[in-house]
């Protein structure tokens, strides 16, 4: 079993946007290494199949793939190791996407922990792991830990060039912090430059644009421009359904949108946004 061909087959997958072919791949290779006792292929294939059990809302699936990946890791003694704190990480932002944020963070600052110890504390993983912790503390709104947070990741990331997306993320918390502050000036410019690296960058557009379309809508909002809101959200609700169908960031930006067209007066398309809405997390629930 070649784990460069299955990474290097599912990227192609995954740029084609179809994430039902993607979870089918993924489980029949799944299958195979389950079939050859290949436990190494295991933790790699169990740790993308939660993956895309996370990104499309169902939850417990995730956590049942994250808890073979977490067997194998203890089979193979990789406790205290970038592995496991990868798992770690994977496993936390489940908990942080089905809102059970207390969980989320003792696991995610476990697997900080475990990459500080690796020597990884120039990595856009501990970056990008920050960033996770931030927006935790930010959904509990405890926001000078959120800013704190968030800085760390972009001192960090600010340091390595060649990840322009996990500086636009970054960029992007940090706004919708600023967001929640009023201080919409200094929201305004970090979703600024996190647009334009997630528009300087070839192919399609990456999913993680979504949240910065989104947190232009929300700023747009606040300040009154509800023209330019409706468009974010819209480019958001896009971009959203295109790679991940949906899913429950879906029903969200529905709700945004909802409130934003009824400031501006069009109960029309309020109405159909919260029964979009409706029907998304009626479908959720349901799996």
């Amino acid at each position: 079993m070649d784990l460069n061909v299955f990474f290097k087959e599912l990227d192609l997958i995954f740029k084609k946007g179809n994430i039902k072919e993607a979870e089918d791949f993924v489980l029949e290779w799944m299958q195979k290494a389950q079939e050859e006792g290949n436990v190494p292929a295991l933790l790699a294939i169990a740790n993308e199949l939660g993956g895309i059990y996370r990104v499309t809302s169902r939850f417990e699936e995730a956590k049942n793939a994250y808890s073979i990946a977490a067997q194998a890791v203890k089979l193979l003694n990789l406790e205290n190791t970038e592995q496991y704190g990868t798992t770690l990480l994977n496993l936390a932002s489940v908990y942080a996407a089905s809102k059970s944020n207390r969980e989320a963070l003792k696991l995610y600052e476990q697997a900080a922990e475990i990459f500080e110890k690796c020597g990884l504390s120039n990595d856009y993983r501990l970056a990008a792991l920050y960033n996770n912790i931030s927006h935790v503390y930010d959904e509990l709104n405890e926001l000078t830990q959120a800013e704190f947070n968030a800085e760390k990741s972009l001192r960090i990331i600010e340091t390595l060039p060649d990840f322009p997306i996990e500086m636009a993320t970054s960029c992007t918390s940090l706004a919708c912090i600023y967001l929640k502050q009023k201080r919409y000036h200094e929201a305004e410019r970090n979703l600024f430059t996190a647009e334009k690296i997630f528009k300087n960058q070839e192919g399609r557009l990456n999913p993680h644009y979504a949240a910065t379309l989104s947190a232009l809508g929300e700023l747009y909002y606040h300040t009154g421009n509800y023209t330019l809101s409706i468009q974010y959200f819209e480019q958001a609700l896009d971009l959203v359904r295109e790679h991940y169908g949906e899913n429950i960031s879906y029903a969200s930006i529905c709700r945004n949108l909802a409130q934003v067209y009824d400031k501006a007066e069009i109960p029309s398309k309020r109405d159909e946004c919260n029964a979009m809405a409706d029907k998304v997390e009626e479908r959720i629930s349901k799996i």
